[in-house]
């Protein structure tokens, strides 16, 4: 897993925009740094690698993408600021124990993310475009269909087995010096607020991305699912940032059925409106060679965050429509032991905590958390080996509903630079929070390819 942000000078900092070609590690320092530490990690392409001809294609297996450098074309548009990248991420997934009943399931998703940086492009300085699609295949997901739980154990399902959607249609721009960024458009909260990148090393959508109540509770859009929206950050110093964004959501929104072109109104549509607030510590600069010029790592990021919810939701008590709610995270990874000072590799751990108002939120208190060792074996310091786990507490006006938990072992194996396998098991306890269902085992494997 990445480090995240970084180094805290006593005065503003000049974002320096370099190419995408040279960005290869992480450095908040650089707005146009693609990693979790700068502010819009998902409006700039990942770090890209000159010079990797027609990749698998040509026996390159040390390539970073399967289609490589397409014979020198991608490289001369990344380097003139548009870059394209396609990924696929396949689950498969079968509970043989527990749950209403036993099945299996394959889940699909490709992507296709176009970056412009319009700064190398039209001088427009510091500022970037990103536009997405999204394929989903497959069959149900296991988590609906057979298991009756709460925490996705997959990709999920939405409306239609198969949907083509639009994702991200976004601009964004840095302003008084690198100290302010902007962005707005067709965006997505949860890649904004409430996340830790050591909770994705997890396959199970409860925890990757957004480990808090309130993605189960309210519309709080996740990838694949934009929507109208704006955020704002200011990071006066490396060490810390504050934040906040306002999005327009409603349950429909999100419906696989309109495609994400659904640019109307909907009865019912109010404001989720959030804050966060971040610190990071144990900054440590990269040594000279291992990647760009003041590139640093840290030790620890801790974050602490609320929203308001505005949309129209259903009274768990008296079923009639209110549109005012609210709930508090709070979170933190920290590197707690090196195997070498200047590598992330060694045990990583991070934990989260949330509340929500019982009134309308099914889920009212969560913690969530876990433990990564990356590089245990010798000579594959990518590969990490982790445990993670949640625990949900439902709303005292729901009858019969304790709390669901989720206990998961990962291995994700990075085959190639281009291919990783992560097989993985899962164990749901009290499915839904309901005694009545049995526990639920779950075994599955993940594929990943960049091409």
């Amino acid at each position: 897993m990445a480090a995240t942000l970084a180094l805290a000078p006593t005065t503003a900092v000049w974002a320096d925009v370099n190419p995408w070609i040279r960005s290869t590690a992480d450095d908040p320092g650089r707005w146009d740094n693609p990693d979790q530490g700068t502010a819009t990690p998902w409006l700039h392409p990942p770090p890209w690698t000159p010079d990797q001809g027609w990749g698998l294609f040509e026996g390159n297996l040390g390539a970073k993408n399967i289609t490589g450098s397409w014979g020198g074309l991608r490289d001369n548009l990344v380097r003139d600021g548009i870059d394209i990248k396609s990924a696929y991420l396949g689950q498969f997934a079968a509970n043989p124990v527990g749950g209403e009943s036993q099945g299996q399931s394959w889940r699909g998703n490709l992507s296709v993310d176009l970056f412009a940086d319009l700064d190398r492009l039209f001088d427009i300085r510091r500022s970037y475009v990103t536009a997405s699609l999204s394929y989903d295949s497959g069959t149900t997901s296991l988590t609906p269909s057979h298991i009756g739980n709460v925490y996705p154990v997959q990709l999920s399902t939405s409306f239609d087995k198969h949907s083509l959607r639009l994702v991200h249609l976004a601009f964004g721009t840095q302003l008084f010096d690198g100290t302010v960024a902007v962005n707005g458009g067709r965006v997505i909260a949860g890649e904004q607020f409430a996340t830790l990148v050591s909770a994705c090393n997890s396959l199970n959508q409860g925890i990757c991305g957004n480990p808090i109540a309130g993605a189960r509770d309210v519309t709080f859009p996740t990838y694949p699912n934009a929507v109208w929206g704006a955020n704002l950050e200011y990071k006066p110093e490396l060490s810390w940032y504050a934040k906040t964004g306002a999005y327009l959501v409603q349950r429909d929104l999100l419906s696989a059925s309109n495609g994400g072109v659904d640019f109307g109104l909907p009865e019912g549509a109010g404001p989720l409106v959030l804050g966060e607030i971040g610190y990071r510590s144990g900054i440590q600069p990269i040594p000279a060679g291992s990647g760009p010029p003041s590139s640093v790592r840290v030790e620890g990021t801790y974050k602490i965050g609320a929203y308001y919810d505005g949309e129209a939701l259903s009274n768990l008590s008296s079923g009639e429509m209110q549109r005012h709610t609210w709930g508090l995270y709070a979170m933190g990874e920290h590197h707690v032991y090196k195997e070498k000072k200047d590598k992330d590799e060694g045990l990583w751990a991070w934990m989260a905590l949330s509340y929500a108002p019982p009134d309308v939120n099914q889920i009212e208190f969560m913690v969530a958390g876990g433990l990564s060792y990356k590089g245990l074996i010798d000579g594959r310091s990518k590969d990490a080996l982790s445990f993670n786990f949640a625990s949900g507490v439902f709303s005292d006006r729901l009858e019969d509903q304790g709390a669901e938990t989720l206990l998961e072992l990962d291995y994700r194996l990075h085959a190639l630079p281009s291919v990783y396998l992560e097989p993985n098991l899962q164990y749901i306890i009290n499915p839904d929070g309901r005694s009545s269902i049995d526990n639920a085992l779950v075994a599955g494997i993940a594929l990943g390819f960049n091409f």
